[in-house]
């Protein structure tokens, strides 16, 4: 077999470096002071300081570099990428990621989904990706022709710099939208060498590595070969197809790229369709209205929560998760349905939600890699994406390290698949020339981020919040967490506010000054319905007629993010699927309602409601919300394909605890009831006698 990479040994994952000056302080809590940081992608690319232009410059330069090596090569992107899914071969002499005895070595995964090891497998994934962008950083330094004080210059601005991250709950200061960054809309960026750096290029109209992704190997004419159709030394490496989504026949990465009409396809050399991106994540996550006036000066600067926004808001609400395995994964926990009603916001949930806004759903009007399990990681926004769920993994267990590993207490709990922290994260090993089948990295290995050798520009603490022995005041520290939580994800207190101050609507929400009726959508869902096929659940009020005037229907979704058939003795592919489909392990999600029924309904698009006091949304709510079941490809599938689907309306409280003085925080949730009337004749709704959450059952939710 060709070359697998630069050794023969096992590849050690480890940070970059750590420089002198950093010292680690930790009580509890990592604190490591001078540890380099990762920054927002938007800070990096502006490039506005001479440090930040050799960090931008090297970055581009190392990406391009990395992109280019073959795909026989163990530490090449293509392999690096493919670890995630396909082509599923082995990794770093791990075991094949399909082979859980008696299953033969065919299509899998190595990634874990719908586990509680969701956001810790990840944490090594990047730090591989990371140290080798730096490794190459280091080689082109080395390799060009600078003086050596310049070169001294340079290394420090590769030892300090960071993998960055794309904060999708964040306006793009670009264009005060949610959506992808500004570079990602851009096939070419300024870079920043020193002469002689570059051999060919223009450093002010450079090619931009973050545009896409394609196949390394090329034909006799140049271009690049389909991903199914590699060079005949490295068929190995093949890219199989996913049913009717085309990844064999791709030579580059797509978002909102491929298209097919009848049989045939368009986009397979890889399309970076940005608008349409855009367009999508903004719709999604951007309600329009405006509660001041025109002529008032709070006009211009009013932030609208945006879904994505308020969902992570939500997510770092006082207990909102008050467990590991609710915050980390989409897995439900069985009979925690009567225990639970907040818990189903996780950061798996939202992070598939991304994927699918930023690849595309549909083949009539775009598809992209980043939206399918197996192919997602081929594209570079796949890395961003991640460094900011790790980011905010990061910032999660600042304010609840003591939950660590913790689950629901719950007598019927599935404990399939649940694995401990100290299980192996394969194929990621932590030494260098180790027992390929033994030495790889755990959870336990990947809690403290400190120690990986990265710090957040978020989680760097404030004056105020260091003792003057140089140590961390922790609770000072949490306190000013949550209060940059609660300034940067406008939640739907916000929102809560800004409509109270409307003549018209003093009690549109309900409660009192500090508290409103809330609402949410729960969902049950099983991924492998379609064997394992990715599919959304889209939920509208008053439906979708098709074209552009009921785009604002659409109040939120629910994606499987699946991809991989599940193994099965007859047929390999993800190992993690097969054993959850078989032990019927399903999942949860949760879509708040609250901030769009409200613009929908104050921005006139449905006069049908005037007011967010509960009898007024239960009959709006029985009468005009829908969903409907859409295959990955555009497929609209029948409500009878998902059996163990349950989807429940729950009306609750929002309270905001603000003290006067005192920075805002994030508001709290409790005593939420299922309204069932909403859900009872509808396909897949909770109905009014159902076993678990049925009239008159007990249940046992938070209260105030």
């Amino acid at each position: 077999m060709a070359n697998q990479g630069v050794r023969d040994g096992t590849y050690g994952i480890s940070g970059i470096p750590p420089l002198p000056d950093v010292e680690y302080k930790t009580k509890k809590i990592p604190y490591a002071p001078c540890m380099p940081v990762r920054l927002r992608l938007s800070t990096l690319a502006a490039a506005d300081t001479p440090i930040l232009q050799k960090q931008w410059t090297l970055f581009v330069l190392a990406l391009e570099k990395f992109k280019s090596l073959p795909v026989d090569q163990k530490l090449s992107y293509f392999q690096v990428a493919g670890i995630h899914g396909y082509p599923a071969t082995a990794w770093d002499g791990a075991d094949p990621p399909g082979k859980v005895p008696p299953v033969p070595d065919d299509d899998a995964s190595y990634c874990t989904h719908n586990v509680v090891t969701f956001p810790t497998w990840h944490r090594p994934y990047l730090l591989l990706y990371e140290k080798r962008l730096w490794t190459h950083m280091k080689e082109i330094i080395k390799c060009s022709s600078i003086t050596k004080p310049k070169a001294r210059e340079w290394n420090e601005a590769a030892d300090t710099w960071r993998l960055p991250y794309w904060d999708w709950a964040q306006r793009q200061t670009y264009n005060n939208l949610f959506s992808l960054p500004e570079v990602f809309t851009k096939e070419t960026v300024r870079i920043y060498p020193e002469p002689g750096m570059i051999e060919t290029g223009d450093a002010r109209h450079y090619p931009n590595p973050l545009w896409g992704f394609e196949n390394p190997e090329k034909g006799p004419d140049g271009k690049p070969l389909k991903m199914g159709e590699m060079p005949p030394d490295k068929k190995h490496w093949n890219i199989p197809d996913d049913e009717e989504l085309p990844w064999s026949q791709c030579s580059g990465v797509s978002r909102y790229g491929i298209t097919k009409t009848g049989d045939t396809y368009t986009g397979l050399e890889g399309v970076n369709n940005f608008e349409a991106a855009n367009e999508s994540i903004n719709k999604y996550s951007d309600p329009s209205l405006n509660p001041y006036p025109e002529d008032d000066p709070n006009h211009d600067t009013w932030v609208a929560p945006g879904s994505l926004a308020d969902a992570v808001n939500r997510m770092f609400s006082k207990d909102y998760n008050r467990t590991w395995a609710t915050f980390a994964s989409t897995k439900w926990w069985n009979d925690s349905e009567r225990k639970i009603s907040t818990g189903y916001m996780s950061l798996e949930y939202i992070h598939n939600n991304v994927h699918i806004l930023a690849g595309g759903y549909s083949l009539e009007t775009g598809l992209g890699h980043m939206s399918d399990v197996p192919v997602a990681a081929f594209d570079p926004l796949f890395w961003l994406h991640h460094c900011n769920v790790d980011r905010l993994l990061a910032m999660w267990q600042v304010l609840n390290w003591d939950e660590w590993w913790t689950a629901p207490d719950s007598s019927l709990a599935n404990t399939t698949d649940n694995p401990t922290p100290d299980d192996p994260l394969q194929p990621f090993h932590n030494k260098d020339n180790g027992d390929p089948k033994r030495d790889f990295w755990t959870s336990t290995e990947a809690r403290d981020w400190t120690k990986l050798v990265y710090q957040y520009d978020d989680l760097v603490p404030k004056r105020g919040a260091i003792k003057a022995d140089g140590t961390l005041n922790e609770e000072q520290y949490k306190k000013d967490l949550l209060a940059h939580i609660e300034a940067i994800y406008p939640s739907t207190k916000k929102y809560v506010r800004g409509i109270r101050i409307l003549p018209d609507f003093p009690d549109f929400f309900g409660g009192n000054d500090n508290s409103w009726d809330d609402y949410i959508i729960n969902v049950i869902y099983d991924r492998y319905a379609l064997n394992g096929r990715s599919y959304t659940i889209q939920f509208w009020l008053r439906g979708d007629t098709g074209d552009s005037s009921s785009d604002g229907n659409l109040v939120g979704q629910v994606y499987s993010f699946a991809g991989l058939a599940p193994v099965s003795a007859e047929s390999g592919s993800c190992a993690n699927c097969g054993s959850q489909r078989d032990n019927k392990v399903l999942s949860r999600a949760q879509v708040p309602l609250t901030v769009p029924i409200a613009v929908l309904a104050l921005g006139g698009s449905h006069m049908g409601i005037r007011s967010a006091e509960q009898q007024a949304v239960r009959a709006y709510l029985k009468q005009n919300l829908h969903w409907k079941f859409v295959q990955l490809g555009g497929a609209v599938k029948s409500a009878s394909d998902f059996p163990d689907t349950k989807i429940s309306v729950w009306r609750g409280t929002g309270m905001s605890r603000d003290l006067e003085g005192e920075r805002p925080l994030p508001a709290e949730f409790s005593s939420y009831k299922p309204l069932h009337e909403i859900t009872h004749d509808k396909p897949c709704g909770l109905r009014l006698d159902d076993a678990n959450l049925g009239v008159g059952t007990p249940t046992h939710f938070r209260r105030f």
